[in-house]
Formats: C-alpha cells, structure tokens, sequence
C-alpha cells in the first residue's frame, strides 16, 4: 500500500532543489522522469520506492487547512511549524507550494525514504511536512 507526504513551503521546490534533497538523503539512487514529465521517479534498480508529484502554486493557502484538518504537520529538524497550521491560524497570507511525495507499496524502506526525503525538502524550502495518516513524526 502506498502513503502519501506533502510538503507545503514558501519557497517554490523546482528541480534543482528536488535534486539536491535527493543528493542529501539517497545519494545512491537515480531518477527519472513520469507521466509527461509532471512526475520524478526514485529509483532503486529495477524497483521505484518514491514518486514525486512535481510542485503546484497554492492559489487560496487558506485552503490547506479546509483540505487537511487535524493533519499531523511535522517541521524539519531546527524549524518550527509557522502559526497558521496552528489552531489559532487562519491560513497563510503568502503563497505557498504543494508538493507530493509518494512511498509505493511493498518496497522496503519506502516510508522511511519518503519522510527523510519530505523533511530534507521542507527544509531546503521553508517548508513543513504533512504526514499520511497513522504516520507520526
């Protein structure tokens, strides 16, 4: 069974900066490009444990929240999550980016693969990770 990570960031996550968390967390592995390009491909020899839904400009923030009530929003390590994924938030007032990251099922280590990967990402990007659901940070 696959899960799913989302990273939502300040700062647009283009290629070159997917690259470089890829180079930061599985150096060992390739990519290749997916349905007409809108897709990276992790590869791992024959076997594909991550995919990565490449990024979309969040047009209403606000709507994040509507979209994800109650997920569990997880900082990368030495940041903290921005207010309006709190309670008390009411959406963010700045653009925001959304992007996919896919664990597919029955690879080993895909889960663990996909939060360094997201973490690494957000990181890069001023970003938090939302969790799949029942995977805590």
């Amino acid at each position: 069974m696959s899960a799913r990570w989302v990273v939502v960031s300040t700062g647009e996550p283009d290629r070159r900066t997917v690259v470089q968390a890829l180079a930061e967390t599985m150096p060992e592995k390739s990519m290749r490009e997916a349905a007409a390009g809108e897709v990276l491909e992790i590869l791992d020899g024959d076997s594909v444990p991550l995919a990565v839904e490449l990024p979309r400009l969040i047009q209403l923030p606000g709507e994040i929240l509507r979209l994800h009530p109650g997920a569990e929003v997880s900082a990368p390590a030495g940041s903290s999550i921005p207010e309006f994924f709190t309670a008390e938030g009411t959406g963010s007032d700045a653009p925001l980016w959304w992007l996919e990251v896919y664990a597919t099922g029955g690879v080993p280590d895909g889960g663990r693969l996909a939060d360094a990967f997201s973490h690494a990402l957000a990181r890069l990007t001023g970003g938090v990770v939302l969790m799949p659901d029942g995977v805590r940070s």
